[in-house]
């Protein structure tokens, strides 16, 4: 198993309403049918900045899932500039989970 942790910065209240909506409305449902596909977070620091969180059974099935889920279209009024994507992002091994 592998983790996948993205940092966004920090996003205007326009950023964070439209990603906030992408997420519940959209990108929740795109991401979490994807094979290989295990668990998800999105976590709001104090501060304010994003970081999203996700467990994948392989790096392969990741960057598989992740481009088909990032490829289904965009709601009705949305608008993708103002949906950013993670400033930078790491993956890590899961030696072990509870």
């Amino acid at each position: 198993m592998i983790a996948r942790i993205g940092y966004f910065g920090h996003l205007s209240p326009e950023q964070e309403a439209a990603s906030e909506y992408n997420l519940r409305e959209r990108f929740k449902a795109a991401i979490s049918s994807q094979d290989g596909f295990i668990a998800g977070y999105w976590l709001c620091r104090p501060d304010g900045r994003i970081i999203s969180f996700s467990i994948w059974e392989s790096e392969e099935k990741l960057r598989l899932g992740g481009t088909r889920a990032n490829a289904v279209p965009l709601l009705p009024g949305q608008v993708a500039e103002l949906i950013p994507e993670a400033e930078s992002a790491e993956i890590c091994q899961v030696w072990d989970r509870a």
